[in-house]
């Protein structure tokens, strides 16, 4: 029986060349797209459980206020770590990390001059990391290998970069061209789903020796500064939340009375750091948990276009068998019989399309790794609860399109189907497909208006003005970025040589201008105690700011709206000269612009008053409100050059740039990036989402148009007879289209309705994570339901005109 089954499903599938197409491509390409979510949010799901302890790890987060918006951020004060383990009993062991980029150079032998190269990951770590965080190493021990200064564990991706073939252990790394450091252990890499992803830990106390005197007095008992990435280890048994609630006691007991009002302190999970932590500056970038419902839902949502889809073309297709059924009843044949052979027949076009869909999985993962940022491999289809998940997306997807073709079919009344009359509309179950064509076009408006809601959004905020010239602007780290962005690394002798290399480089023509600063607008900035006039200690203001150098507003195109620019004709600018924005002056409330000109500010102990005031401007990501800024002049803080160039011969320029900088710096690797795409690395993220749901609404169009094609052929089946009838009665074919047509004309519309409510709150509670926004207008969701319109217009359209085009005689010959 089964063979026979088989063979008669082969048949049919052989005799139907063209639904079995449609059917299978369209299954195959739901399925498919739900593989690559499945393969992407599995991944998402999986970070740090490589972690042998991350049932017992936690983030320290913290969050300030002090006289502004609070912050939650990924990192710490450092002196806490000693007191954590006398004040909670439930932590075991504490570690801090310190990440800043190091140029570094390998020390071998018989070898004048080794590669150097400007590492962004160099971490400094208490030894203590290592029996709370998991390492493979590969060479060294575990135990001692960060107990001595100037010690430093690498990754053995690292080992290979810097000394190739030759054994790692033991050899010597020079750190920013004058602190050697012994290598004591070689690690494997960290897997790519891990929250950090670590090449080179030194000890921590290391740090300080390689810092400048500021940092090595102020950090042990700063309880201010967000420093160092804290890990901490809680006993088995003991939860976060016991340690949470008692963090007010611990900030009585230890914390600065000042400050501890606008402190707080609290445990994440090791395993929610990914995507449902909300502090900022985590090492690297992390999800979103939200994001990884949408794409869940986006994979169902496909999947169930692609099952109306099926059932939409097997129903249509299975009038045509309506003798077949009748004459297999009146053999005998029972209905669950019937049910089986056409159940089994959609189980083997779902097979089919199954196997084909892994095909579009294999072929499609490199895509998938390019607009999601990760790294995953055809090797991880490999894992049995992947595939165990892949099996049963298959089963049920065969069940779910399947089953109500089987049953529809299986329930034709044999004496009406061995007349082979046109079954009424009743047992079509016209009225299903009719709401599962609204729902696959509803479903495809929805994405269509979000991805155009986000297109737009993401090009506002690429072109938005953000108040100074960002455009050809080479940004190029003075030092390695490390602790001299706060307590200062420029003495007499370097200002003297980057003064000399700021008049060398200003006669090259290509060269705009330069400026040295402590960073660049647009990427934050360092927050900082600030008194200013009206105000007191007390009051725990930290306003945002950035030391500059004179020339820096004129290189910026910064606009002043009162008082003057910084000037080395006045002589002491430099200490006693501040420039605020036109927030500050609300903040401070000092009335207008041209009021606040003379007002007194103490800024950590520099006195000053404000000569300037320049137009508000975004010195941070355009999702943040904007907020107080100030300006002084300190060169000693200064650790950024800022380079105009031409728009034109920009790698001629770069490599000059490059070699009257190995001129001058030759302990610091010659680095850049440009200010622009610094600035758009902040919406890497929602530009990732916005492709998805592009590429991922193109699906649902396209599945859908396959729905609507099955819908309009079983259409225009049910009604030949009729379509005859009226063309001999004289109508015409136009006219046998339009009366076709606005069925489905209504359905879209129908969609239409039922779509622009959901995408319209959709669209808006995104855009509420942008403190500047595109005002969400009606166009958005009228240009998508005008192609879709458009598209079912084209595909029902063939349909019409091929059963207008029918000679009657042909229609009504069995009448």
């Amino acid at each position: 029986m089964f063979k026979n089954y088989f063979t008669i499903a082969l048949r049919n599938l052989a005799r139907q060349k063209g639904y079995t197409l449609i059917n299978v491509a369209g299954l195959a390409t739901g399925m498919a797209c739900c593989f690559l979510i499945l393969l992407f949010v599995s991944h998402e799901l999986s970070y740090d459980k490589f972690q042998a302890k991350a049932d017992r790890i936690y983030q320290l987060e913290y969050e300030a206020g002090f006289g502004g918006n609070p912050v939650k951020i990924a990192t710490a004060p450092p002196p806490i770590a000693p007191l954590l383990k006398d004040f909670f009993p439930e932590v075991e062991n504490v570690a801090r990390v310190y990440f800043r980029n190091a140029s570094l150079q390998a020390v071998i032998p018989n070898k004048t001059v080794a590669d150097k190269y400007e590492e962004e990951d160099f971490g400094f770590a208490d030894s203590t990391l290592l029996t709370i965080l998991s390492f493979d190493f590969i060479a060294g021990n575990a135990k001692t290998a960060l107990n001595a200064p100037f010690n430093i564990i690498i990754s053995d991706e690292m080992a290979g970069k810097y000394f190739g073939n030759q054994e790692a252990l033991g050899k010597t790394l020079l750190f920013d061209g004058r602190h050697p450091m012994k290598v004591s252990g070689v690690f494997r890499k960290y897997p790519d789903n891990s929250h950090i992803h670590p090449h080179f830990f030194a000890n921590y106390e290391t740090m300080f020796a390689t810092s400048p005197e500021g940092a090595r007095e102020n950090l042990p008992q700063n309880w201010v500064i967000s420093h160092s990435y804290y890990y901490i280890l809680l006993k088995p048994g003991h939860s976060a939340s016991a340690v949470n609630a008692r963090f007010p006691a611990f900030l009585e007991k230890y914390g600065n009375p000042q400050l501890r009002k606008d402190q707080k302190f609290s445990l994440v999970p090791l395993l929610d750091i990914h995507l449902r932590s909300e502090a900022q500056n985590q090492v690297e970038p992390i999800g979103d948990i939200t994001y990884v419902y949408v794409f869940i839902g986006i994979a169902l949502i496909t999947l169930l276009i692609a099952c109306i889809n099926f059932i939409n073309l097997a129903t249509a297709s299975s009038l045509r068998r309506t003798r077949e059924v009748g004459v297999r009843k009146v053999l005998g044949a029972y209905r669950w019989q019937l049910i089986w052979q056409f159940l089994g027949e959609s189980m083997l076009i779902c097979l089919i399309a199954f196997i084909l869909s892994l095909v579009l999985v294999a072929i499609g993962l490199p895509f998938l790794n390019e607009i999601t940022g990760r790294q995953l491999s055809i090797y991880d289809l490999a894992d049995w609860r992947m595939l165990t998940g892949f099996v049963a997306v298959f089963m049920l997807t065969g069940l779910v399109a399947g089953s109500y073709p089987a049953f529809f079919v299986s329930g034709f009344q044999s004496v009406v189907s061995l007349k082979g009359t046109s079954l009424p509309s009743k047992a079509g179950g016209v009225g299903l497909r009719k709401v599962l064509v609204v729902m696959q076009f509803a479903v495809s408006i929805a994405l269509i208006a979000g991805a155009l809601v986000a297109f737009q959004q993401l090009q506002y905020l690429r072109n938005r003005p953000m108040g100074f010239q960002k455009e050809y602007t080479l940004v190029v780290p003075l030092f390695s970025a490390n602790l001299n962005n706060i307590f200062g690394g420029v003495d007499p002798q370097m200002r003297s040589k980057t003064n000399a290399f700021e008049e060398l480089i200003a006669q090259n023509p290509r060269i705009k201008s330069s400026t040295l600063s402590a960073g660049t607008p647009g990427n934050g900035a360092i927050r900082r105690g600030t008194v200013p006039e009206g105000f007191t200690q007390e009051d725990n203001l930290f306003i945002a700011g950035m030391p500059v150098d004179y020339d820096f507003l004129s290189s910026y195109g910064l606009e002043l709206v009162a008082g003057r620019d910084f000037s080395k004709e006045y002589g002491t600018d430099h200490l006693q000269a501040f420039i605020v924005n036109e927030q500050a002056v609300k903040q401070f409330k000092w009335g207008s612009p041209e009021e606040a000109i003379g007002k007194t500010i103490n800024r950590e102990g520099k006195d000053g008053k404000v000569v300037g005031v320049v137009k508000d401007f975004n010195y941070i990501s355009l999702q943040l409100p904007i907020e107080s800024f100030i300006f002084d002049v300190n060169p000693s803080l200064f650790n950024t050059f800022s380079i105009k160039i031409q728009s034109d011969h920009i790698p001629e320029t770069v490599a000059y740039l490059e070699r009257q900088w190995n001129g001058f710096f030759p302990e610091k690797a010659f680095t850049y990036t440009f200010l622009d795409e610094d600035i758009n690395q902040a919406y890497t993220a929602d530009q990732r989402l916005g492709r998805i749901i592009n590429y991922f609404a193109f699906m649902a169009i396209f599945i859908s148009g396959l729905g609507l094609f099955g819908l309009a052929s079983f259409t225009t089946a049910q009604r030949t007879k009729e379509i005859g009838i009226r063309k001999v009665l004289g109508a015409t074919v136009p006219q046998i289209v339009q009366l076709l047509y606005k069925d489905f004309a209504l359905l879209v519309g129908i969609a239409f309705l039922i779509a622009i409510p959901f995408a319209w709150y959709a669209a808006n509670k995104w855009l509420e994570d942008f403190a500047f926004r595109i005002d969400v207008e009606w166009w958005m969701f009228a240009l998508p339901g005008l192609l879709v319109i458009i598209i079912a217009l084209l595909t029902v359209s063939w349909q019409s005109i091929k059963a207008a085009l029918i000679d009657p005689v042909k229609s009504l010959r069995n009448e």
